[in-house]
């Protein structure tokens, strides 16, 4: 199984929409959405992902009534948040993921061992890190692009453990 690792859009739609075909394309049957997500006018971007759809939210997802009223139009996006928290733990292929929006709740996550994948946003920097207890952590970069200068995301194969860093914004320029 290929999941879609993305967080950080910003608003910008057309690399998120992007990432998503990129992911399409590249067999992944689940996208991962790790926050800051931002306003509810792109939900129907997002819903474009064919499959389930795990959504945190990240510290400037403010309009959080609105984002919710849109994602209960879409059956196959889960917005995970409960009781003022949005963390996700779920299992893909027999692998324990957890997913936050916030990179020291995502370490803390990650040393526990409980976890085999443990995904976050918020600094908008590509990380990728194998703990000594066999974690990996993950942070798929900024889908907007805005403050590293990169557009990205990543595929995660659970069958190989093989990480795919994705560069988005590519369609558009080379269609100027």
């Amino acid at each position: 199984m290929r999941l879609l690792l993305t967080s950080d859009s910003h608003d910008h739609w057309a690399n998120l929409a992007e990432a998503i075909i990129q992911g399409k394309e590249r067999g992944c049957s689940v996208m991962l959405f790790a926050g800051d997500f931002i306003s509810p006018l792109g939900v129907e971007v997002l819903a474009a992902f064919p499959g389930p759809i795990h959504l945190v939210l990240g510290n400037n997802d403010g309009e959080g009534l609105g984002l919710r009223q849109q994602l209960a139009h879409h059956s196959h996006i889960r917005l995970h948040y409960h009781f003022g928290e949005s963390v996700m733990e779920e299992s893909f292929e027999g692998l324990s993921f957890h997913m936050n929006h916030y990179p020291h709740l995502a370490r803390l996550a990650a040393e526990s061992g409980r976890y085999d994948v443990v995904v976050y946003g918020h600094t908008h920097t590509v990380h990728q890190e194998e703990l000594p207890n066999g974690t990996l952590l993950l942070n798929p970069g900024e889908v907007c692009g805005i403050r590293t200068g990169k557009a990205t995301a990543m595929v995660f194969d659970t069958a190989t453990r093989v990480v795919e860093l994705l560069a988005l914004g590519q369609r558009a320029r080379s269609e100027r």
